[in-house]
């Protein structure tokens, strides 16, 4: 990672310049060693045949004559390296992958430890939704959770919760906790009596003026806005844990193929002929049924 030349990384998204179209120049410092970089990408492909069916090779691991290297230049001044298959889409014209998803083009993520921290973004779009079973919550609180408020959230039985998928308005993805297994997002959160929500707000205040370090001032309002919005289940808006990691794309330079066209030529001069239509038909129909038997087992685990 190389060194910042900006305050940027300081900045939520929303709060820098806007950005500028990324342009193609030569970036300080130079490129790792090629042979370095192949040994990794080789090691990488190698263990990943390791757990992928050999079928499925073909769709899952990258072919590293076709991968070509880029250096990037963030706006928080690091200039990481990045691969892409062929040559012909520029780094910021690629979505690259955060925690759950891709990102928008011309976005990356580039941790920080001083980056702000998470905001609230309101949720734009709902997606998959998935369960997970978890056990009995133990006795004792967890350090950062007063006991008063672990006595009414703990569980003491095992329970089971439906997460679903949320895009939010910034365009990044995260999770979001259903109030139900049944709740679907056409039903529209649930939200508490009137009374109960009153009854809330005064047990907050008093929470806030015994302990004024219970809840950061970001997470104060976030509590406030859904008092005031009658307390409603799933919460219209979640914490985004991508907005405070993600760059800017400002520049990029091109390195060169992972492995030279050159070595790639005398490879494809010394193998077989290509496959005739109908052998090539047969061989991706049985991927096909392959593909398809290990998404039924895939089923019925899930």
């Amino acid at each position: 990672m190389g060194a910042p030349s900006t305050n940027s990384r300081h900045l939520l998204l929303e709060d820098r310049p806007p950005p500028s179209t990324p342009v193609m120049r030569r970036l300080p410092g130079k490129a790792r060693p090629r042979q370095e970089v192949l040994r990794e990408c080789e090691a990488e492909a190698a263990e990943m045949r390791g757990y992928i069916p050999q079928v499925l090779w073909v769709f899952l691991i990258p072919d590293l004559t076709r991968v070509f290297r880029w250096r990037v230049q963030l706006d928080c001044g690091c200039i990481p390296e990045v691969l892409t298959r062929e040559d012909g889409t520029p780094p910021h014209e690629t979505q690259w992958k955060a925690f759950h998803s891709p990102l928008p083009p011309g976005q990356m993520i580039c941790h920080h430890d001083d980056s702000p921290p998470p905001p609230y973004r309101l949720i734009a779009e709902w997606g998959d939704r998935r369960e997970v079973t978890f056990p009995a919550d133990p006795d004792e609180p967890p350090d950062d959770t007063d006991p008063r408020v672990w006595s009414v959230i703990r569980h003491d039985e095992p329970h089971t919760s439906a997460f679903w998928e949320v895009t939010l308005a910034c365009g990044h993805v995260e999770e979001a906790i259903a109030p139900s297994l049944d709740w679907v997002p056409a039903s529209g959160p649930r939200r508490a009596a009137p009374e109960r929500v009153q009854q809330m707000s005064a047990e907050f205040e008093d929470a806030w003026r015994a302990n004024p370090e219970l809840q950061t001032e970001p997470d104060r309002e976030h509590t406030r806005r859904m008092l005031a919005d009658g307390w409603p289940r799933p919460a219209p808006e979640q914490l985004c844990y991508s907005c405070p990691q993600v760059r800017m794309i400002s520049a990029y330079e091109r390195v060169g193929w992972l492995v030279p066209r050159q070595r790639q030529s005398e490879k494809a001069a010394s193998i077989a002929p290509t496959p005739s239509r109908s052998a090539l038909e047969r061989r991706l129909q049985k991927a096909e049924a392959e593909a398809e038997r290990l998404r039924a087992e895939l089923d019925q685990i899930d």
